[in-house]
């Protein structure tokens, strides 16, 4: 152990120092608040049972029992807390709590620096040590005040620095039985931090429960590095869940997805883009980039293909035969994956979803008996030759997983719990029809191993104030963080909304660095306007040709 730790016994912390530094003053308690209120220490007794091995025993506000035990291991820290009682989970801090009469009690640090994995701002990926950070299920872009709805979840791992030569990382490792979680949250004062964990009320004990384990990781090299290590633990574990090591060809060709078509055409005419995801609108995409050379191997026909999001038929309206439109794709030589909205009720009874305290829905509820048969007919017809014969999904909107204390659902999952479950649904029905079906989500999350086959990067945010080239090193930190915590799994580059033609232009110089190109636009960009030129169809013919050959390797 080449670190030292003095514990004070009487304020219940770790002054932890490495190289002559003090990093830490770790406290060595936690809070569990509930629904009946806030969990506060009256005492704390703290003992050491055993070499590196330190117990802090509550008498608790809230709980029967609260115990934390924290051990000092030659390359990490552990703690984990249990209570006994009874009681709804809300809100769980770690490595901080409530002490009477103090109020709530951080950690003290000497952190300068600090990096999330979950992209929630287009240009900064390491932070200010006092801005807070959250890695979550939850987080609809399209509300003020809320940028993180691009990977849910990233990774359970925040990474740290006091000096830039050494990442520290706060790993939380779990099955994703144990994940019934929202969020997870870094927590900074002006000389410290917490930890925090947000259960909503919506996990009941009556018993004991122990939190997630929370490893202080030291050593890292680099963000990327603790993120390395983070699935290096997991897997120790035993936390990260199995899955086939096949992976057929086909996922890796290259992507055209009308999304962003929809939008540039929506802009010039003065349209929503959902109505534009047309038969017609799709047979002009693919005979635009036709004439140019260009033919995607897997074309994803995007939002809003179909008459209701949670039944999958499609719009009669919009396409007259979907079913032979994708056995064209087929004859071809081309897949078809289509785009489905997870949660989405629209077309669903309220007794296949969450409900709110009046009794409308809110979202799918994958745990009731109505939502399971709802899912597996939809993707049973969307997947089988006897319905549409598609591909496979872009699953999109996870991070509409239903929040809140006072919503009411069937089973014992919540959060992060409970969209494994509903992604689960979805996957493992799609394989038992079409073995080779292939599902891309933004799930990089290892717990999400078995759900899913490809992560996609998601859209690209804006900053016009960034330097020129901000997107390319926005969308490689976001490969990065995949490639760190499954490397096993592809990754679809993704590719709107590209804030200029400029940006476009850079990023798709190097998305085949990254992982399969994938084209969102035919004829020009959604933002500036810019028409594509002869150029711009031969630098997406360049990129392909360059992956293409690297693939045959």
């Amino acid at each position: 152990m080449d670190y030292s730790v003095d514990v004070d016994l009487q304020k219940a912390f770790a002054t932890v120092s490495r190289h002559g530094q003090e990093l830490f003053r770790l406290r060595l308690f936690a809070s569990l608040d509930t629904i009946g209120g806030l969990d506060e220490s009256a005492s704390l007794v703290v003992e050491s049972p055993a070499a590196g091995v330190w117990t802090a025993t509550a008498r608790s506000s809230a709980w029967e029992s609260r115990v934390t035990t924290t051990r000092f291991l030659p390359d990490r820290i552990e703690t984990q807390t249990t209570v006994t009682g009874q009681g709804r989970l809300t809100d769980v801090h770690l490595l901080g709590g409530r002490r009477t009469p103090r109020g709530f009690l951080p950690s003290g640090s000497g952190l300068q620096k600090v990096y999330s994995p979950n992209p929630d701002h287009p240009t900064r990926v390491v932070r200010e040590a006092v801005e807070p950070a959250t890695i979550s299920v939850c987080g609809e872009g399209g509300e003020p005040g809320i940028e993180r709805w691009l990977f849910t979840p990233a990774p359970w791992c925040f990474a740290a620095t006091a000096d830039a030569a050494e990442w520290i990382g706060f790993s939380l490792v779990a099955p994703i039985a144990e994940q019934n979680f929202t969020s997870y949250h870094y927590r900074p004062v002006t000389a410290g931090f917490s930890l925090q964990l947000d259960y909503e009320g919506q996990t009941a004990v009556d018993g004991t429960f122990t939190t997630p384990l929370l490893v202080v990781q030291l050593g890292g090299s680099s963000p990327e590095d603790v993120l390395v290590r983070h699935r290096a633990l997991l897997d120790e574990a035993g936390a990260v869940p199995p899955r086939p090591a096949e992976r057929p060809e086909w996922w890796s060709g290259t992507i055209f997805c009308g999304w962003g078509a929809q939008c540039a055409l929506g802009v010039r005419t003065d349209q929503p883009p959902q109505p534009l995801a047309t038969q017609a609108n799709y047979d002009t995409f693919l005979a635009t980039l036709a004439k140019q050379g260009i033919v995607p191997e897997t074309v994803v026909i995007d939002d809003k293909w179909q008459a209701s999001y949670a039944t999958c038929r499609p719009d009669p309206s919009k396409w007259t035969d979907l079913k032979g439109w994708i056995a064209a794709r087929h004859a071809a030589g081309q897949r078809v994956l289509l785009w489905w909205k997870a949660w989405d009720e629209e077309g669903a009874p309220a007794s296949a979803c969450v409900t709110d305290v009046s009794g409308a829905p809110v979202g799918l509820d994958p745990e009731a008996p109505d939502c399971i048969e709802l899912i597996t007919d939809a993707v049973t017809y969307m997947l089988s030759a006897d319905g549409l014969d598609a591909d496979g999904f872009k699953i999109d909107f996870t991070a509409r997983t239903p929040s809140g204390s006072s919503l009411r659902h069937a089973g014992p999952r919540w959060g992060t719990a409970l969209l494994h479950e509903q992604l689960r649904l979805v996957y493992d029905t799609a394989k038992r029809v079409k073995p080779d079906a292939l599902v891309v989500t933004h799930t990089p999350n290892p717990a999400f191993r078995d759900v899913t086959d490809m992560i996609r990067l998601n859209d690209v945010l804006h900053d016009h104030s960034a330097e020129p080239g901000y997107v390319a090193r926005h969308m490689s930190y976001r490969a990065g963080v995949v490639r760190s915590v499954l490397p096993e799994l592809g990754v679809d580059t993704d590719g709107w909304m590209m804030p200029s033609h400029a940006e476009w232009l850079a990023y798709l110089e190097i998305q085949d660095s990254l992982g399969v190109p994938a084209l969102y636009y035919v004829d020009g960009t959604d933002t500036d306007l810019y028409d594509f030129r002869a150029a711009d169809f031969d630098a997406v013919n360049d990129t392909w040709s360059r992956y293409r050959a690297a693939r045959s390797i």
